[in-house]
């Protein structure tokens, strides 16, 4: 049976392709760990710019630590220096960061006392946390559960690009609209997510499944 599709597959593999060059290029000169040093430094930045309110440079600081998370990948690969430790930095940095850009959002919401706003980014992120939670849980007991329409990569746009467009226009809509999108499409994400688990260990402990 071939691999089937998801949203986190198709958007990563778009973005490597489509950034392969500068990748190759920064692995010439800066290690793996380091590119996710720069992302997660870069992170720290955005989470300050969104609690100043300043979501228009906020939210280009947040492409960039985007694509320092993308390069560090890539450059571990194209130079041979995948490591168990990377891939631990990697996957912790992308859980600081979440965190770091949804506190700077909250910060500014509850301040403003916009506080249906604020509340919605708390919900956001307690879905991001449990949904990279459940993946990684699962992967852990050998249960593979990549499913689900919101994975890390479209989260960030949809928190982003609406941030970006309110730093820009001020009109809050645009990021009050896509939390509610990103709202539904978590608990879908987490739901489906929850499924598959919950099939993929009955079968794995059904008679006959174990060693």
């Amino acid at each position: 049976m071939g691999r089937s599709w998801s949203v986190d597959a198709g958007l990563r593999r778009f973005s490597s392709t489509v950034f392969h060059p500068l990748g190759w290029v920064l692995g010439r000169v800066l290690s793996p760990n380091l590119l996710t040093t720069c992302s997660l430094l870069s992170s720290v930045a955005v989470g300050y710019f969104f609690a100043r309110g300043r979501f228009f440079l906020g939210a280009w600081l947040m492409f960039l630590a985007g694509l320092f998370d993308i390069w560090d990948g890539q450059v571990a690969k194209l130079t041979g220096r995948v490591t168990t430790f990377g891939s631990f930095y990697d996957s912790t940095a992308d859980r600081v960061a979440d965190f770091l850009y949804s506190l700077g959002a909250l910060y500014y919401f509850t301040v403003e006392r916009i506080f249906d706003v604020a509340f919605m980014v708390v919900g956001y992120m307690v879905l991001s946390s449990l949904i990279s939670y459940v993946k990684a849980r699962a992967e852990g007991l050998g249960l593979s559960c990549g499913v689900g329409l919101l994975a890390r990569p479209l989260r960030m746009l949809l928190f982003g690009i609406p941030l970006f467009v309110f730093g820009f226009t001020g009109n809050l809509w645009t990021f009050r609209g896509a939390l509610y999108l990103v709202l539904a499409l978590g608990v879908e994400t987490l739901m489906h997510r929850l499924l598959v688990i919950y099939r993929g260990a009955r079968d794995k402990d059904a008679p006959g499944q174990g060693a």
